[in-house]
Formats: structure tokens, sequence, C-alpha cells
């Protein structure tokens, strides 16, 4: 059978930093946890969306695509689906959420679940003065009204902490993994700095899907606080958040939206699901050198019109 490469952490890596991070109301089990990705797996496996002018191409074949692992050209040996995937959302609820915005989120949540079918799971985690874990990978029930109803709106903001934290939640199932991360602000509060958190995600294969609301158009960061370029934590401006969110959209592939405060956002997150349901699953085996480290990738149409959307690259680890 063979394997689906998946790029991953160790759970226990995870769980070191975030026991520092929050109070988490479940805790992985430890045969949950999964192995890094080592240069010796037999596959490799890239979500990418393939669109025309922001209309998905349907019907494509392997043979449609070309793949550049550093630079060296892939045979694509297989085409899958997104058919069934792992969607993990996760909800600020700090204190600048509104009533009006809350109320939004939930009957957004209560939307998106109702498109998933017994194929799919769902994480779902809010983050604001905690993170909470409300559901771990489990199959879609629609029982989600007693849940959101506790939901409540107070405190601060760790945007950083909240993207380490979804990252993780992605090994918690072998499908492929969308991860909707709704934010109205900048991170105010966070254990994790943007480099680390950039970091982590560089070492999943999850899709982010950033919405923000609310958010300025454009801010320039500040010449002295630049979040890429340092490990350490210093509070960062609208305009590094607002890189952040693109950031993390450009690495794993996925797109960064932004809509009004307290727009209507159930459209917005069924939008996100059925554009992933439309993506790829381009699968090779690799050839030329089996280096550790950063392996970018490069993929795009061989011979037709249109463009493709996929994750920058990959961490592989030697044995």
């Amino acid at each position: 059978m063979t394997r689906r490469l998946v790029f991953r952490m160790r759970y226990g890596i995870f769980l070191a930093t975030a026991g520092a991070l929050c109070h988490l109301t479940a805790t992985p089990r430890a045969q949950d946890q999964v192995p890094l990705f080592r240069t010796s797996v037999d596959v490799v496996t890239v979500d990418a969306f393939a669109h025309k002018d922001r209309k998905p191409l349907g019907g494509l074949t392997a043979h449609d695509f070309l793949v550049r692992d550093n630079g060296v050209e892939q045979v694509v040996d297989s085409l899958g689906t997104t058919d069934s995937a792992h969607v993990i959302i996760g909800l600020d609820l700090s204190g600048s959420v509104d009533g009006r915005t809350l109320g939004q989120l939930r009957v957004a949540v209560r939307a998106l679940v109702a498109e998933l079918t017994p194929d799919d799971r769902l994480s779902l985690f809010t983050f604001s003065d905690r993170l909470r874990l409300l559901r771990r990978a489990a199959p879609p029930d629609g029982n989600l009204d007693a849940t959101l109803a506790t939901l409540e709106a107070a405190g601060a903001t760790p945007l950083h902490d909240a993207i380490v934290f979804g990252s993780a939640l992605s090994h918690a199932d072998q499908r492929p993994s969308v991860f909707l991360l709704f934010t109205d602000g900048q991170d105010t509060t966070s254990w994790t700095s943007a480099t680390r958190a950039l970091d982590t995600l560089r070492r999943t294969n999850v899709v982010v899907f950033p919405v923000g609301a609310g958010l300025p158009a454009a801010v320039t960061s500040s010449p002295f606080a630049d979040p890429f370029t340092r490990q350490t934590w210093i509070a960062p401006t609208p305009g590094d958040s607002l890189r952040l969110l693109q950031a993390a959209a450009d690495l794993s592939g996925g797109d960064f939206l932004r809509v009004d405060k307290g727009a209507h956002l159930s459209e917005t997150f069924r939008g996100i699901l059925s554009q992933y349901r439309q993506r790829y699953l381009l699968t090779y085996t690799p050839s030329g050198p089996a280096a550790p480290g950063w392996h970018r990738l490069d993929v795009r149409l061989r011979a037709r019109a249109g463009t493709v959307v996929a994750r920058e690259g990959y961490v592989a680890r030697s044995q």
C-alpha cells in the first residue's frame, strides 16, 4: 500500500510548547503521535488548486501538471481529490469580537458543518485568553448548538499561537487538511513569535485560509518591528499581522480573505470549503538528491492556460 506523505511535526514537541501556551480541554493521545517527515519516504503528495481567472479547472490529468522539487522535474504518478477532508476551524474570541460578529460566527460554523459529509472530520477551537479545543478530528454530527452557545468574546488575541495550534491539529487525522482561521485583529499576547509560527506551518501539509474581519487594507510595518527576521516575541503592529496572515496563506497554498466587520460569514466559510473540494492531490516519488532541509516546490500547468496555487515547499529530515 502506497504511503501518502504528510509533512508533520511530532505531537510531543508541540505539546511541550502548548503547555506553556494555554490550557487545553483535550489532550492528544500517545498513539496519535506521528513521525517527522523523513527523506526516505516513498511518495510526496502536494495539495494544489488549478484555476483560470479564479474559476477552478476540472478534468485535469496527472500529465497536465509540471512539478519541480528543488528544481528537479518530477513524474506525477497519480492524481487524487479532496472529497474527504479534515476541516479545522479556529475562531478569534478576543474582546474586540462584538455581539454581531459572534452571532455571525455561530451561524457560519453551523452552515459550514452542514456541508460536511460522513467521510469528513472536524476540529474546532477558539482562542482568546486561552485556547479551547471543542472538537478534535470528530465526525460531523450537526450537534453543535450547545457548544456554540457557550462561545463568549473576552480577552486578548494570541494569533501566532493559534497558527501553531491549528497546524498541530492537522496531525490528528490522515485526511488532507484545510485550516479556516478567523480573526478581527492583531496579535496581542502570544508566547510564539511570528517566525516560529510560520516555521511550524512549514512542517505540516495543512492549507490555511485566514479570514480577517475589519482589518486595515494595507499598513506598513515599523522598520523596528519586523516579525519575520527575529525569533523573540515583540508586540506586532497591525501591518505585521496582515503580513503574517498573507504569509500563512501563501506558504501553505491557501488564500487570505478580508471581510467587513459584522459581515455575513456563512457565504465566506462555505466558499472556502467549496474551493477546497476542487483541489487536486498530486503524488510523486521524489527523484534527485534526497537532501534534508527545505525543499522548494514549483507546480504549474504543463500545456494549458491557468494558474496553480500550491504550498511553497516542505521540510525534509534525514534518518
